[in-house]
């Protein structure tokens, strides 16, 4: 027997030097760029099996002489090349912490990172391999097998090395007398792209699920989504071995012999500041800024992205061998475990000798058995189902059977419910026994899922019959009386019926399990099971069921609040699921119908899945109301979510979305609060209320958590209809929101005798609710941003510039008359954080507008103020209670709009009016409504002003326009508008003038926007000031009146008369 060249010393050695390596790495993880990270988390994986290797020698000295001369081998090669790897990392380490620019963030931005990609990627992949050698060194894996791996490793590495441009051997996996590795430039290895897909691989464990069964590492996380691959929560005790490397030595003892450990799982309270991203330099870092050109600047960074992305294909490509290759070292190395784990003897209770079905009942048995295999083929697995089955009928009849009781036989075989449950165990006893221990299905049986419910249904079928006494002859004749079918009376309509979206089939198996913990995913938690009777399908083949032979399972949903119903039969030929709603709860259900009785859909409850239609019947009062117990409870706790009945105003439902988490943030710093406010899998909804005026609308945000909570909590909040700030950020279903309610406090005024007034009010300017929220995907994060950012009616218009927009929406009032105005919601970005403003604009206004800049300006527009319950008092609200919204108010302000280009401007101030759309607009020199003088030309002390024509909207295609002008002073009357009805206008080169005769016109200090007609809002009832007089305009250039005229005389409104003018 060969001797191994390495010695308990220098496993030592190597260990310290892993673990002290992975120390240095994790301090400074935490701003460092993913493939860094990616280096730290197989650091954790190779110290954590470097420490079981170790600790398995230090408890069993002849560990290593057992090995036997081909493991030696093997172990020697690794450990030599593992040292070799792990001292050109701590060359690396200590060259780059000799910087002394600290840990963190300026530590990355100082170093040379995109330089040193390359040999980073090359490290991870030596240490993967290194990892996954000492795994299988330590393994049952056959030589031959272990031989085969490990020169897949070596061989996928040398492909590595030729393809990055260093030619390597396998010698660099000799022992450590010749273990001199040289320094390896490769690309960057598979680390994004596998990491991404391990976080969310939907079958299997996966490279990354393997390597933790194994390793059962502190693990830096990736940060391509922070939010998207949240542990559960953690406890106190977790938290502190997570954040701390010296901590997490108990972690990291991972590969048992034999066995397969699960990843650890946490409860409490979770902390879930994940590592934030770090900016990568693109340019070398260490270079003074300020002495480097711009030009030199953007070189070179144009030339470190031009390089990434030629070297991006090669990377993946160059190892994407090693990744594979230790995949599948991983996924055998998983088999041959497996295999041990079906090669040791099941250790379940043997079967009663006193409670046994007698021969009659296994004949009975036995041919009930034959009749359905000769229809359909039941595996091991199904059996064990139906096995199942049974044993939880008989707990249904007799809740007894699964209490804890003393095991002295207390129950009497009679007619009632007691003797059919114990029929019910002796047909599960029966099938467990008979069927299924049969050492033709043993194979089958030995998956760790199996096992389990093997020993489950051993003992709760033992415990069952034990609390039975010895029957006697005349009992075991009444057992003959009751349902002694193994098999359950399917209905018409289950055995043919298929819909995608009710997934039948065999989604009951997952219900079916001995202990109703069990049942049901990973991420459905079962709050109540039990037995009713059931008519499926339509009135044509329904049929009344007896012995309730349907399962009838109440669960919640990771991420999503709302309580489910699901309905299954033993045969799994259908499984119906769907949410739980309060409507369900307004159903009158028969109560105190025997179980015998069967179901009379009168009598009974619907639950209606898609086109599915399904009546039930509870057995008795007391199921009935265990059942709806969790349901009431919840509804009742979350009663503040539904839309409120309200004398003098409407609430509707905008938005009802499930959340994956939800955390309220401090508002000035968008960090947690102390302690976490944090929950998981709650329900978010947003509730409009809408009252006789359109402008008084509000909106309410409401919180609710899910249906698994012991304690279901509601939380509502007051929500405004503009600014509120949304910012996402990389991910793609998780945003943050922030807006004021009306809590801040003001007490600056006093009552004249030094008495502070105090008054809380509404700050859009400081918001102080700020909210974190990870939606289920990415579509409902969209939805709820346009549901705050938008209003909740169809727009008018709607236009865009980038991320953000303009909107336009018809309003409407119906207090006392209708009243009808026009609301303005702007969308802007600052910051990266979203946010809309909401104005209200009515028939008679004013406006500015640019043709030129394309710009618009409202000098008085109306916006919402939200006034709080608690305004000017001498005291401030008594302790424990918050002022809240009490009701709206009306404030002027000015806004202004800017458009892309004209056309854009023009079908906005088009949908300000209710039959007109802007057809033209130009700035004019002087608009004079004086008559022209006989001699000279027409003088006018007014300045410039904006020219207009407005077409009325005529579906019989009629032509009316309509002139509006608009002086730039600050006259009285700023407003003039008439009618071009055919009229004759006169245009002259002299002065670049256009001329209409004397006719009527309208001046005015605003625009009514319905008829486009100047109004006065002197008068009583804001009529125009109507006069008569000839209008001149004096354009800035020849061309400006070209084109006003062209225009004119295209839309036919004019016939035009181009006369020279005398000036004399």
């Amino acid at each position: 027997m060969s001797g191994l060249n390495w010695g308990v010393g220098d496993l030592l050695t190597v260990t310290k030097l892993a673990w002290d390596l992975y120390h240095k790495c994790y301090l400074v993880a935490r701003e460092a760029p993913d493939d860094f990270r990616q280096l730290v988390n197989e650091l954790a994986s190779l110290q954590g099996a470097l420490r079981t290797l170790r600790d398995d020698y230090n408890s069993d000295q002849s560990f290593l002489e057992r090995l036997g001369d081909p493991r030696k081998d093997a172990l020697d090669k690794c450990l030599g090349s593992c040292n070799a790897t792990l001292q050109k990392l701590q060359t690396l380490v200590i060259k780059y912490r000799e910087l002394g620019v600290g840990d963190g963030k300026q530590f990355w931005m100082k170093l040379k990172w995109v330089s040193k990609k390359g040999e980073i990627a090359d490290l991870r992949s030596r240490i993967m391999v290194h990892t996954c050698n000492i795994t299988l060194c330590m393994s049952s894996i056959g030589n031959s097998s272990l031989a085969r791996i490990e020169s897949s490793l070596l061989q996928a590495l040398d492909r590595q090395d030729a393809s990055s441009g260093t030619m390597k051997t396998s010698e660099e996996f000799a022992p450590v007398a010749r273990s001199q590795t040289e320094p390896v430039t490769a690309s960057r290895s598979k680390v994004t792209s596998l990491s991404s897909k391990e976080l969310n691989e939907p079958e299997g464990l996966g490279l990354r699920g393997l390597r933790r069964v194994y390793t059962d590492a502190t693990l830096v996380e990736p940060t391509a989504d922070p939010i998207s691959d949240l542990t559960p929560p953690m406890s106190e005790e977790d938290h502190s071995e997570y954040r701390s490397p010296d901590a997490a030595v108990s972690r990291l003892k991972a590969i048992t012999h034999g066995s397969m450990r699960k990843a650890s799982t946490f409860s409490g309270q979770q902390d879930t500041k994940t590592l934030p991203p770090s900016p990568l330099a693109s340019e070398d870092c260490s270079e003074d800024a300020s002495t480097t050109p711009p030009s030199k600047k953007k070189a070179l960074a144009g030339r470190s992205k031009s390089n990434a992305r030629e070297s991006k294909g090669k990377m993946d490509m160059d190892q994407s061998d090693v990744v594979d290759v230790v995949a599948d070292a991983m996924n055998e190395l998983a088999k041959v475990r497996q295999k041990e784990q079906s090669v040791r003897p099941l250790r379940i209770v043997r079967e009663d000798p006193v409670h046994q079905a007698d021969s009659t009942l296994k004949e009975r048995f036995q041919q009930f058995a034959e009749d359905e295999l000769r229809i359909r083929r039941i595996s091991a697995k199904d059996w064990l189902r139906v096995a199942t089955w049974w044993l939880l009928k008989a707990r249904s009849h007799v809740p007894e059977l699964e209490s804890n009781l003393s095991t002295k036989a207390s129950l009497h075989i009679c007619n009632d419910g007691i003797g059919q449950a114990y029929v019910d165990l002796l047909k599960s006893s029966w099938i467990l026994h008979t069927i299924i221990l049969d050492k033709n299905n043993l194979s089958s049986l030995m998956t760790d899922e199996n096992r389990k419910l093997l020993y489950n249904l051993s003992d709760g079928i033992n415990e069952g019959l034990g609390k039975y006494g010895s029957p006697d002859t005349s009992q075991r004749q009444v057992l003959m009386n009751q349902n002694i079918n193994i098999w359950e009376l399917l209905q018409p309509e289950e055995e043919t019926y298929d819909e995608d979206d009710l997934h039948p089939g065999v989604d009951n198996q997952r219900w079916i399990t001995v202990e109703q913990d069990d049942a049901g995913e990973e991420d459905e938690t079962v709050l109540y099971r039990t037995f009713v009777n059931a008519a499926i399908g339509s009135k044509r083949y329904r049929i009344k069921s007896r012995g309730a032979p349907y399962m009838l399972i109440l669960s919640t949903k990771d991420g999503e609040s709302q309580p489910k119903v699901t309905l299954c039969n033993q045969s799994g030929s259908i499984s119906l699921t769907r949410d739980f709603t309060p409507e369900d709860m307004n159903v009158r259900l028969n109560s105190g119908s025997p179980l015998s009785a069967g179901v009379d859909v009168k009598d009974g409850m619907p639950l209606n899945f898609g086109r599915m239609s399904v009546t039930v019947a509870f057995a008795n009062d007391g199921e009935q109301q265990r059942f709806m117990d969790f349901p009431r409870t919840y509804f009742n706790s979350v009663k503040r979510r539904e839309p409120r009945q309200l004398e003098k105003a409407t609430e509707t439902l905008l938005f009802d979305r499930s959340l994956d988490l939800f955390e309220q943030l401090r508002p000035a710093t968008l960090k947690p609060l102390n302690p976490r406010q944090q929950w998981r899998s709650c329900n978010l909804r947003v509730l409009e209320t809408t009252g006789k005026e359109g402008w008084r609308t509000t909106r309410r945000l409401v919180v609710s958590s899910s249906a698994g909570e012991k304690r279901p909590w509601c939380t509502e909040m007051f929500l405004p209809l503009s600014n509120v700030r949304i910012h996402r950020d990389g991910v793609a279903r998780a945003l943050v929101v922030k807006w004021s309610d009306c809590t801040h406090e003001r007490s600056e005024r006093t009552d004249g005798n030094y008495n502070p007034i105090y008054s809380y009010v509404y700050d859009e300017t400081r918001p102080n609710i700020a909210l974190s929220l990870l939606f289920r995907n990415s579509a409902d994060t969209t939805d709820f941003e346009n549901t705050v950012l938008k209003m909740s009616s169809e727009p008018i218009f709607s236009s865009s510039t980038g991320p953000d927009f303009r909107h336009v929406y018809n309003i409407s009032d119906v207090d006392i008359a209708i009243k009808k105005y026009k609301a303005i919601l702007l969308a802007h970005t600052h910051m990266e954080w979203k946010y809309s403003e909401l104005f209200y604009m009515y028939r008679d206004t004013d406006f500015i507008y640019d043709r030129t800049a394309n710009h618009l300006r409202f000098p008085h527009v109306y916006y919402t103020d939200y006034i709080s319950s608690h305004v000017e008092k001498l005291y401030k609200p008594d302790p424990g209670t918050v002022p809240y919204f009490s009701h709206c108010d009306k404030k002027v302000g000015h806004v202004s709009v800017e458009f892309d280009d004209e056309a854009t401007g023009f079908r906005f101030m088009s949908a300000l009016t209710s039959a007109h759309d802007l057809i033209f607009s130009i700035r004019a020199h002087n608009v004079a409504t004086k008559a022209p003088r006989r001699f000279g030309s027409i003088k006018s002390n007014k300045c410039q002003a904006q020219v207009q024509l407005w077409q009325k909207r005529d579906p019989k295609g009629g032509s009316n326009i309509r002139l509006a002008v608009k002086w730039e002073e600050k006259l009285e009357d700023q407003w003039l508008t008439l009618s071009i009805q055919r009229s004759t206008l006169q245009q002259s080169k002299v002065g670049n003038r256009a001329s209409l005769p004397k006719g009527p016109y309208e001046r005015g200090r605003k625009l009514d926007m319905k008829n486009l007609t100047a109004t006065d809002s002197r008068t009583s009832k804001g009529e125009p000031c109507r006069r008569e007089g000839p209008v001149s305009i004096c354009f800035d250039a020849a061309r400006d009146l070209e084109e006003f005229a062209a225009r004119v005389e295209r839309l036919g409104g004019s016939n035009i008369d181009k006369r020279e003018e005398n000036s004399n």
